[in-house]
């Protein structure tokens, strides 16, 4: 099987699932909604991991010495098989030494929107089924992985390279230098070098990647 018939074939099947799959927060804001928020050390040596199913991811850059998350859990608008289970949700932390991992294990029919306040940390990575990644962060290590969706990223400061790679859909990378984009069929990939340390690595099986550095 090519890449592209693997890639079309991964469409289908997300989009067949996408009744099953979902979001997470803890503090009830009605019937439909449970909000969660939670404040984490953090540090330029922070490791940090989001993993989540359906919905969106919001990245803010500010100064201080914490990572302040807040998460909304709803029901899906497309969970025609049964009701989202929403006091089942819950959002957990594993905290060890620089690294820490966010993700919600009860995530049936669940939407998720995540915002995350952080300071300068050493990497992040995300893993996302279906929505968006969007906001600005301080230059360090960013791993995106998005199944069906786009990611919109503004990175502050230098970096030492940009890969990006859609399986259906487009790049598009600013602000570095020697860039290089490339088609093909419904594909496209792109890349860039800078004097920084920080790499930057987005793969997109269908959707757009929007990365801005500045």
């Amino acid at each position: 099987m090519t890449r592209q018939q693997s890639v079309w074939f991964s469409a289908v099947f997300l989009i067949a699932m996408v009744t099953a799959v979902s979001l997470p927060f803890a503090s009830v804001a009605n019937a439909q909604e449970r909000k969660f928020e939670a404040s984490y050390t953090a540090s330029s040596a922070t490791e940090l991991s989001v993993e989540s199913g359906v919905g969106s991811v919001e990245l803010i850059r500010y100064s201080g010495d914490t990572i302040e998350v807040e998460m909304v859990a709803e029901e899906a608008e497309t969970s025609f098989f049964s009701d989202a289970n929403l006091d089942a949700v819950e959002l957990r932390a594993e905290q060890n030494g620089n690294r820490l991992d966010l993700s919600v294990p009860e995530q049936d029919n669940v939407k998720l929107t995540w915002r995350i306040k952080m300071p300068q940390v050493a990497s992040v990575n995300i893993d996302l089924g279906i929505g968006e990644v969007i906001g600005e962060m301080n230059a360090a290590d960013l791993d995106v992985d998005i199944g069906i969706g786009e990611l919109d990223v503004i990175v502050f400061g230098e970096v030492a390279d940009v890969k990006a790679d859609v399986g259906i859909g487009d790049v598009n990378i600013e602000g570095a230098m020697k860039q290089q984009k490339e088609r093909a069929f419904i594909s496209a990939s792109g890349n860039a070098e800078g004097r920084g340390q920080a790499r930057v690595n987005v793969d997109v099986g269908i959707g757009e990647a929007n990365i801005t550095i500045q």
